[in-house]
């Protein structure tokens, strides 16, 4: 840019010639004479390079589909650069570092107009004490996409923490995941910071003297730890637990684990807490093992046997057979009416007792988890725009049968079949519905797409096809009139000479 400025000054203030500037500035005249005489400098104004990234490109769109479809969850549960990274390098051959991730999605990010995830503080605790919250996430349930709750441990001096998945949020649920916690750290923490949650919290008094639940108070006792609770709706009281809901969401729960109970569950997260403590810590640069060998020197030892976490309540054997426990009823057939029951209750079943307090029965308990709807038309407009990525969406694998055999049937129209199933959803049809149009037409072997729309129509319709006509006026003779078109042949004109010359010759007659 100095040279340019020479040059614009040497022709315009010194009136020296194109000439006479080339051979002073040693340099081309076409050159000079460029921006000598240049009047608009916005034209010599180049865009910067984006910074190629050859490693990326393969999986630029796989990456994109994730950005996009992360949009269409809760905040709360939209992976950060870290996860992605690692789920590529896993399981789909990713040789990048994660610094290279890191810097195309945060690119990506600005440029798709997603704003950034606000910054929170972490504060400062002595070794030996953890902050306890629950959360909520989704996860792949018997092939179903269900929700769960989780109680979360964060223990602030190492950064380690621990997560127990759970089927609610209510007294025995909580007592049992605290043991879990207590068990998967090697140690009881000896001051430990909660939220004014409903399952150890009975009232708060006008003085902050707060009125716990027994059960929580004989837990307190068998495990020896100290309890402080936040002042009412000030949550940011314990913002390191606040932060690590957030985090074993996005990177322990994502992509969606798949469950079918929550043993399985909480070893898989177990092994995950194990492995998160392989990490340098966020502000102190020391590896968080080591960190955390000095936290577990400060626990209280567990005690020699664990709390039981279990209520029981009077019932009677009702004229059905049948006694009920928490809006559940449960089936004693070998019960006699109006005996009295004892049910003893734990977080994942329930015992019924004799009167000598002798197990009759043991039943589950009855949860339901809430089913979580999936977003399929926002997930195909994704996938219409990345067609690339959309076989590595994180809930492609579960589209219907039926819709995924039609998407990988014909590779070559791979493309025009996902804008078909997009267009279908775009129609409000649901993707079950589309599955079984789908389904018939691969079982009546219908390919063509007009064909498909015909028999959605048709299935889709709430009448049937019209009944037939029961037309009674006309003659029996008349109704079982056959026409026999060969007859009408007689009236074609005919010709002597015949041939192909004479038909014509008569047809133009």
């Amino acid at each position: 840019m100095p040279q340019q400025e020479y040059i614009k000054y040497l022709y315009e203030k010194e009136e020296l010639s194109i000439n006479q500037i080339s051979q002073r500035v040693d340099i081309n005249w076409r050159t000079a004479a460029k921006y000598a005489k240049n009047e608009d400098w916005n034209k010599n104004v180049k865009p910067k390079q984006k910074r190629r990234r050859p490693v990326m490109e393969p999986f630029a769109e796989t990456v994109d589909v994730w950005i996009l479809e992360d949009q269409l969850l809760p905040r709360k549960e939209r992976r950060p650069a870290t996860a992605m990274w690692r789920q590529l390098k896993k399981k789909h051959g990713f040789t990048g570092s994660e610094r290279t991730l890191r810097a195309y999605v945060s690119e990506r990010k600005k440029e798709l107009k997603i704003g950034k995830e606000e910054q929170s503080l972490e504060l400062e605790h002595p070794a030996g004490e953890v902050q306890i919250d629950f959360g909520m996430t989704h996860v792949i349930w018997d092939g179903e996409f269900k929700e769960i709750h989780y109680l979360t441990a964060a223990y602030p001096f190492s950064n380690g923490g621990f997560s127990v998945p759970l089927p609610g949020e209510n007294a025995l649920c909580f007592l049992y995941g605290l043991r879990l916690i207590f068990e998967m750290s090697g140690g009881v923490p000896r001051k430990i910071r909660f939220d004014n949650l409903s399952a150890a919290v009975v009232t708060i008094g006008k003085n902050g003297q707060r009125n716990l639940c027994e059960h929580f108070v004989r837990f307190m006792l068998h495990y020896r730890f100290e309890a402080e609770f936040c002042n009412p709706g000030k949550g940011n009281e314990k913002g390191c637990t606040e932060n690590k809901v957030g985090y074993t969401r996005r990177n322990w729960y994502l992509p969606y684990p798949e469950a079918s109970n929550f043993e399985e569950l909480t070893l898989e997260l177990h092994q995950r807490a194990i492995e998160d403590l392989e990490r340098p810590h966020y502000a102190k640069g020391t590896q968080m093992a080591t960190l955390w060998e000095e936290e577990q020197e400060a626990l209280l030892p567990l005690p020699s046997e664990p709390f039981e976490p279990v209520e029981f309540k009077n019932t009677r054997v009702n004229k059905f057979g049948k006694v009920k426990v928490d809006k559940e009823s449960y089936e004693l057939p070998n019960a006699r009416v109006g005996e009295s029951i004892l049910a003893k209750i734990w977080w994942d079943k329930v015992e019924l007792l004799d009167h000598n307090q002798q197990c009759l029965a043991t039943f589950p308990r009855s949860y339901t988890l809430k089913p979580k709807p999936i977003d399929w038309k926002g997930h195909f407009a994704i996938f219409v725009r990345k067609p690339k990525g959309a076989r590595n969406s994180s809930l492609y694998r579960f589209l219907p049968p039926a819709v995924l055999n039609y998407l990988e049937a014909d590779p070559e129209h791979y493309r025009d079949r996902l804008k078909f199933v997009y267009a279908l959803l775009q129609e409000n049809y649901t993707i079950d519905f589309i599955a079984q149009v789908l389904l018939k037409a691969t079982e009546t072997q219908i390919k063509d797409q007009a064909l498909i729309w015909h028999l959605l129509y048709q299935l889709s319709s709430r009448q049937g096809p019209p009944e037939a006509i029961n037309e009674e006026h006309s003659p029996l003779s008349v109704q079982e009139y056959l026409p026999q078109v060969e007859v009408y042949d007689q009236l074609m004109p005919q010709t002597k000479g015949g041939g192909k010359g004479a038909t014509i010759l008569a047809a133009t007659v």
